[in-house]
């Protein structure tokens, strides 16, 4: 019966804590076989950098990381899909409408899927203590019920499973910087083709597909597909696949705005923005 009892024990352990846990928030479960990653071929689409692209693929994302590099500010709609938890299943699609500021490196996400349990999440860094913040749409003990503060480590979401990466690895530059980080890595021993010149929505943007396989070895994703908007030169996406060729992480962006004037207002929760207006 004692042996019993731990077991439940720790299990409540193991249940209260990962209810702290946000990484960037909780998507739905899906199969590999509901998403459409794949895009189609744009056949019919030109672009004035096509060849140069196909011809030197590592240099052109050379490019576009410094490209990424020089961004201070910008808004995005942010698509994700990630393997995660404890049995590593796909969760996703969510949809994070997202602000992004260099300095103070700043980081804030809205949820649009109102069905998921968390609503917003900022992180700013040297603030509280160097926490993301974050509020709920609804109550789960022992989180504070809207319109409450909650704040978690950096690690926490990563840590039990609900996010693959840190908050502070979300961005254009980041992605870039990982892309080039494990092509250098792997060396002569990785493989940088262009593909095509396709769309990811329909109606949406030219970008260049670019496929990078590196050693198995080095890499748990050892394929990924790279987008890259034609006419911006900025990231549009990519997806992430393991040696089996299933898919263990897709990232896309759009709607990107690169002109945009963000204050520290912005990076406020609704609770906190009222508290300040009210102290004033």
């Amino acid at each position: 019966m004692l042996g019993a009892y731990a077991v439940r024990s720790r299990l409540h352990v193991l249940t209260w804590l990962s209810a702290l846990t946000i990484a960037v928030g909780i998507g739905c479960a899906a199969s590999d076989a509901n998403l459409e990653l794949r895009p189609d071929a744009f056949e019919t689409a030109t672009s004035m950098n096509t060849e140069e692209v196909r011809a030197d693929p590592v240099s052109y994302l050379r490019a576009v990381t410094e490209r990424c590099r020089a961004l201070e500010q910008y808004t995005l709609l942010f698509t994700r899909h990630e393997r995660r938890g404890f049995f590593k299943m796909m969760h996703g699609p969510e949809h994070i409408r997202c602000w992004f500021r260099r300095e103070p490196f700043s980081i804030r996400m809205k949820w649009q899927d109102t069905h998921l349990k968390y609503n917003e999440s900022v992180y700013v860094a040297g603030e509280y203590n160097d926490q993301v913040r974050f509020v709920t749409r609804w109550w789960n003990p022992p989180l504070r019920p809207p319109p409450g503060v909650n704040r978690v480590s950096l690690s926490t979401p990563v840590f039990w499973g609900e996010s693959q990466r840190p908050l502070t690895d979300f961005g254009l530059e980041r992605l870039m910087e990982r892309t080039l980080a494990a092509t250098d890595r792997a060396g002569a021993e990785a493989e940088v083709r262009y593909e095509a010149l396709v769309r990811l929505r329909n109606e949406g943007p030219p970008v260049h597909f670019i496929r990078i396989e590196v050693p198995t070895k080095q890499s748990r994703t050892p394929v990924q597909e790279l987008y890259i908007d034609a006419d911006t030169n900025l990231p549009a996406g990519t997806v992430l696949r393991r040696a089996s060729g299933d898919v263990n992480a897709a990232y896309f962006y759009e709607d990107l705005d690169t002109n945009v004037t963000l204050t520290d207002n912005d990076f406020l929760l609704p609770a906190e923005r009222e508290e300040r207006a009210s102290e004033s």
